[in-house]
């Protein structure tokens, strides 16, 4: 006999249009403690999960992910907090947002907006973009920013150390997360910042070309001037390895005179981009002519610069060589040339971050065809480099100076100047000064009093000298007394 086949029958009834919908349970929901009652977590026919759900004029929903009702509760908390982040800086809620990464985007775009208005430096901007993108979002996209406190960005701290970022590094990305804590507290996200962890750092001093390297630099530049060197790049690795070719670099007589004109005017690298002839001002001196330079700011600091003397040599090769330039492309050749406006290097570029490029691409090259690429102390050398031999040559070979005047003409910091600069003056440059003795000025208002020791006389001539001065009293005069030759007595003529 066929055992008969029973077809099964579904237990549960199939899911309508309203059990696949975000409609609560009404006995599931319930609200949060301490919040609003417009905040409640609820379970729906549909999903195993918890939800949440706030009314903001309109009812916004998220589903929490999670089956516990503890963590329910406190994604809900987040979640509220995320709204009213969101409502205080105008955004519409995204559910794929915390409050974090809401502050972090806008310290980027009031960042952006100060550059509009020339405020900050578009460099500067993009630089500390890119390095709240690549950790900071990373290690605390999904993190409240009421919820971090110091024992997480401790464990931030760590997770930078494992990515074996240095110690100045690392404290840049603090520096960037201090900027998103003082931004929410102003705007009363936060009540307070939270402590951020020390980030101990060692100073490292500046590498500078000595004498005889910087020598060697010039004697090299001069030798390669109107030469042009490839510049290659290798891909692949082993046998297989190729050297591809990248760019031609041509040695130009600009960059002759470019290298000791910022050896002796103190100025950045990135001034070379912005510094135009008008912001050069000849001026007589005392020991000659010199350049007075109210360069555009940078770095913070606007205060002009005066150069050493021997820098208008090298700026009036600069300048004749632009007007000879000019008066050869004029078709008047009488006509009174103007270079006011003019960019003191590479002036044919429009665009002074390629303007700034190619030089930089030419130090390079001389670096490397010097073989002063690397220092002795492993140091890599830039453009940068001129800066600081710049300021090391006034320290070492300079009279002495305050360093408040000199910090202040380079547009800098005593600090910067005493951490970078004065650290690396050898004992021996300070033997003069430590050997020297102060000066005792004599006070011209005082009448000075003088202490003389008289010669030793004999105890039994203690007896005559008051002999002596009692006649001198009935006298009025002691002439005609003699003392005898053995000292044994006096004779009074």
């Amino acid at each position: 006999m066929r055992k008969r086949l029973i077809p099964k029958v579904a237990t549960q009834a199939l899911a309508n249009a309203k059990s696949r919908s975000v409609v609560p349970i009404k006995s599931t929901i319930e609200a949060i403690k301490g919040f609003p009652n417009k905040l409640v977590i609820f379970k729906i026919p549909a999903s195993p999960y918890f939800w949440v759900r706030y009314y903001d004029s309109k009812p916004i929903k998220r589903s929490t992910k999670t089956e516990n009702k503890a963590e329910a509760i406190r994604f809900a908390k987040n979640f509220y907090e995320t709204l009213l982040v969101n409502k205080r800086l105008g955004i519409g809620n995204n559910s794929k947002q915390t409050s974090f990464t809401i502050c972090a985007q806008e310290v980027i775009n009031v960042d952006e907006t100060k550059v509009k208005r020339g405020e900050l430096a578009g460099t500067y901007v993009n630089s500390q973009k890119n390095i709240i993108n690549k950790h900071i979002a990373t290690f605390f996209s999904n993190y409240e920013i009421s919820d971090i406190d110091y024992a997480l960005l401790d464990k931030f701290k760590t997770y930078l150390y494992e990515k074996q970022l240095s110690a100045g590094t690392i404290k840049i990305n603090f520096v960037c997360l201090k900027k998103i804590f003082d931004y929410a507290q102003r705007n009363n996200i936060i009540s307070a910042s939270p402590l951020l962890p020390k980030v101990k750092t060692v100073d490292n001093a500046r590498g500078y070309f000595t004498l005889d390297e910087y020598k060697h630099l010039r004697r090299t530049t001069a030798n390669l001037v109107g030469t042009i060197s490839e510049v290659m790049q290798k891909v692949g690795e082993g046998d297989d390895a190729i050297n591809k070719k990248l760019r031609n670099i041509v040695i130009t007589e600009e960059i002759k005179q470019l290298i000791p004109f910022m050896l002796y005017t103190f100025i950045r690298p990135t001034d070379i981009k912005n510094i135009k002839h008008k912001h050069i001002d000849i001026r007589g001196g005392d020991e000659g002519e010199y350049l007075f330079m109210p360069i555009p700011p940078s770095k913070k600091h606007s205060k002009p610069i005066t150069s050493m003397p021997r820098a208008t040599v090298f700026y009036k090769r600069l300048r004749d060589v632009r007007i000879k330039e000019l008066k050869q492309a004029s078709a008047d050749k009488d006509a009174k040339i103007d270079i006011s406006d003019d960019y003191l290097f590479m002036p044919q570029y429009a665009n002074r971050n390629y303007a700034y490029a190619k030089i930089a691409r030419q130090f390079d090259v001389l670096l490397a065809q010097a073989g002063l690429k690397v220092s002795v102390d492993d140091d890599v050398r830039t453009l940068y480099s001129m800066r600081h031999t710049s300021l090391m040559y006034r320290l070492k070979y300079g009279a002495e100076i305050n360093p408040l005047k000199l910090a202040n003409n380079a547009r800098t910091s005593v600090e910067m100047l005493e951490r970078f600069y004065l650290a690396q003056l050898e004992s021996s440059e300070y033997t003069k000064d430590l050997h020297a003795k102060k000066v005792v000025r004599k006070r011209d208002n005082k009448k000075e009093s003088k202490i003389a020791v008289s010669k030793p006389v004999h105890p039994s001539l203690l007896q005559l000298t008051d002999k002596v001065a009692k006649i001198i009293d009935k006298t009025g005069s002691k002439r005609g007394i003699t003392f005898s030759a053995d000292g044994e007595g006096f004779v009074i003529k």
